[in-house]
C-alpha cells in the first residue's frame, strides 16, 4: 500500500483552515506542530480492498491517496495515513472526520438518485450537518438540481477516459455551491468535485487508475 503526499505550508486567516492541512498523508510533523494528536488518531489504515482514491483540497494545497477501510451497504469509508476519514455513498461525499471544519453528515439520497438518472421534478432537498465554533449543531438546508450534462474526455493517471459529466447546483438563502461528477458507462463516479465546508472548500476525488 503506497500513499502519495504533498506538503504545502501556507498562511491562513483562521486556525480551522490550518487544521485542514492535516489531510496530507504522511505529514505527521505538521500534525505534531499544530497539536493535532488529540483530534486525529494516528493509526495506519487496514485496507479492505485494493482500490485507492486520490483526494485533493485545492483551497489548502493538500493531497492524499486514501485506502478503503470499511464498507456497509453503499457507504465506503476511506482513510489517510494520518487517520482522517472520508465517507462516500456511491461516490457521493456524505461525511468527513479530521479536516477541522467537518461535514458531520449529509442527506445525499436524492443526489444518488439523480446520478442514477432519476431527476424527479427537477429540484430536490439536501440537508447537511455541521458543528459551529461552540460545538453546536446546525443544519443548513439546500435545494439542489442537475444543471447540465455533457460528454467529456478526461485523463486520470495518463489514462484517457470518455466520461459523462453531471453538474449539481445547490442553493440556500446564504450560500450556493456546485458539485461536478464524472461518471463512466456504468454510472460509477470516477472523478468528482464536491463541496465540503467554507474553510475546507471543495474536494476533488479521482479513482486511481494504476
Amino acid at each position: 500500500m503506497k500513499f502519495t503526499k504533498l506538503c504545502n505550508i501556507r498562511s491562513f486567516a483562521s486556525a480551522a483552515a490550518v487544521l485542514t492541512m492535516a489531510l496530507v498523508a504522511g505529514c505527521n510533523q505538521i500534525g505534531a506542530s499544530l497539536g493535532l494528536t488529540d483530534q486525529i488518531e494516528q493509526v495506519s489504515p487496514a485496507p479492505i480492498a485494493p482500490e485507492r482514491l486520490r483526494v485533493t483540497l485545492p483551497k489548502v494545497g493538500a493531497e492524499a491517496t486514501l485506502a478503503p477501510v470499511a464498507q456497509k451497504d453503499a457507504i465506503t469509508v476511506w482513510q489517510t495515513l494520518d487517520g482522517i476519514t472520508l465517507s462516500f455513498r456511491n461516490g457521493v461525499l456524505t461525511a468527513t472526520r479530521g479536516l477541522g471544519e467537518d461535514l458531520i453528515s449529509s442527506d445525499i439520497s436524492k443526489t444518488v438518485s439523480m446520478l442514477k438518472g432519476d431527476t424527479g421534478n427537477g429540484h430536490y432537498p439536501m440537508i447537511r450537518t455541521y458543528l459551529n465554533g461552540e460545538d453546536q449543531t446546525y443544519y443548513p438546508a439546500y435545494q439542489c438540481r442537475q444543471s447540465r450534462e455533457l460528454k467529456q474526455q478526461v485523463k486520470i493517471d495518463d489514462v484517457p477516459l470518455s466520461l459523462r459529466r453531471l453538474e449539481e447546483v445547490c442553493v440556500s438563502p446564504n450560500h450556493t455551491f456546485t458539485n461536478i461528477y464524472w461518471l463512466n458507462a456504468e454510472r460509477t463516479i470516477v472523478k468528482s468535485r464536491q463541496w465540503v465546508s467554507h474553510n475546507v472548500g471543495t474536494m476533488v476525488t479521482e479513482r486511481v487508475m494504476r
